[in-house]
């Protein structure tokens, strides 16, 4: 719910901020394992609240969650490879968070 209402308060630029100032700072990096397995039960846990969660919304909490786990983390926003619409995904190190969703997208911008 904090995610979006700092969307629908803010630009996309200021959410993202906003996500990521939570971070803590002197904590080890979890592994690429540790990501994935974050990843999954942030899709987990939003699928099983009401309204939309997929994409953008899903993307910001988990990079939210990351920040507080010290990961550095990108948003990146893409297009369907055949066709018209858009998606949002995580990326930490260029490698995304789940990573069916890089294959099926063209990215168009990283954030």
């Amino acid at each position: 719910m904090r995610v979006r209402r700092v969307l629908r308060r803010n630009d996309l630029s200021a959410a993202l901020d906003r996500c990521r100032n939570a971070a803590a700072p002197g904590e080890p990096a979890p592994s690429r394992d540790e990501v994935v397995r974050v990843a999954r039960a942030v899709r987990r846990t939003l699928g099983a609240l009401p309204g939309d969660s997929r994409g953008l919304i899903a993307s910001l909490v988990l990079i939210a969650v990351l920040a507080r786990r010290g990961v550095a983390a990108s948003l990146v926003v893409g297009r369907p490879r055949p066709g018209f619409g858009a998606h949002a995904w995580v990326e930490v190190g260029g490698l995304p968070a789940l990573p069916a969703a890089k294959d099926k997208f063209a990215q168009l911008v990283a954030l």
